[in-house]
């Protein structure tokens, strides 16, 4: 009967030395992942910044060429907006006429 007991807790012994063993791996695992996901996020933070300014530039860019286009380049696109509205306008009425 002794024996048995010893056998018991040779093998309790054992097991709890790999659930040890697997705990300190899991808290490397998870230490590691923390740092990771900070990488990420900074990451994240450095690819936004960046989107931001390259939209700020955009936009710079798009005032620039508007203020660029020559007088005919400026009617066209006068024109060209004018025939937009026009087609919203008609739409429009198309649309309070069916209510």
């Amino acid at each position: 009967m002794d024996f048995r007991y010893q056998e018991i807790v040779v093998k309790f012994e054992e097991k709890l030395h790999l659930l040890l063993k697997e705990n300190k791996d899991l808290k490397q695992k998870n230490l590691l992942l923390e740092e990771e996901v900070r990488r990420m996020q900074e990451d994240l933070i450095e690819a936004k910044n960046s989107f931001s300014e390259l939209k700020n530039q955009y936009d710079k860019l798009k005032i620039a060429k508007t203020l660029s286009l020559s007088d005919d380049e400026k009617k066209e696109a006068y024109r060209q907006l004018s025939v937009l509205v026009r087609n919203v306008n008609a739409c429009i009425k198309l649309i309070n006429n069916n209510e």
